[in-house]
């Protein structure tokens, strides 16, 4: 039987990126616009104050936390990376009509439909998260069989849950 979509690749820190987003985007963006906002706060102090110690050492205090949660999505896809066990291997995914086959040098896996929990579409990627606690990400220009664009659309009739977009 032939798949209706087939994509091979291999983790990276790019594809761990975007499963973050996927998973803490909303929270993250939240994160960065508080930040930004005390930092804006702690700048009009610095003025209002006319660069009084105190205020510049609380400015430098929210570029800092707004540094730390700038780089918090790179430092969670660098865990995840380095925590993934196939980070060598080329995995080939195949979204059948029953299941999606995987397959790598070490195993061969199916995983209904039922057992993605999450599916998410970025700008580049597919995140998928299972039940089990799994979670892969899938370039789309990794697709070798069927049409990215139309993808999520597959993914919806399958899972029966909406495609997540961000």
């Amino acid at each position: 039987m032939k798949p209706k979509y087939q994509a091979a690749c291999r983790p990276t820190i790019q594809g761990m990126r975007a499963l973050v987003m996927a998973a803490y985007g909303k929270r993250l963006k939240i994160r960065l616009f508080t930040s930004g906002l005390i930092c804006a706060m702690a700048a009009g102090f610095v003025f209002y104050t006319r660069a009084k110690p105190l205020s510049v050492i609380i400015l430098a205090l929210a570029l800092a936390f707004a540094w730390f949660f700038l780089k918090s999505r790179d430092r969670m896809a660098e865990k995840l990376l380095a925590a993934s066990p196939n980070q060598a291997l080329v995995t080939e995914f195949r979204f059948m009509d029953d299941a999606l086959y995987t397959h790598n040098s070490l195993e061969d896996t199916v995983i209904a439909y039922s057992d993605l929990l999450r599916c998410a579409e970025g700008k580049e990627f597919f995140s998928f998260y299972l039940k089990d606690g799994g979670a892969f990400a899938i370039g789309k220009k990794d697709f070798s069989l069927g049409d990215p664009a139309r993808f999520a659309g597959f993914l919806k009739n399958k899972t029966g849950r909406e495609v997540l977009r961000g």
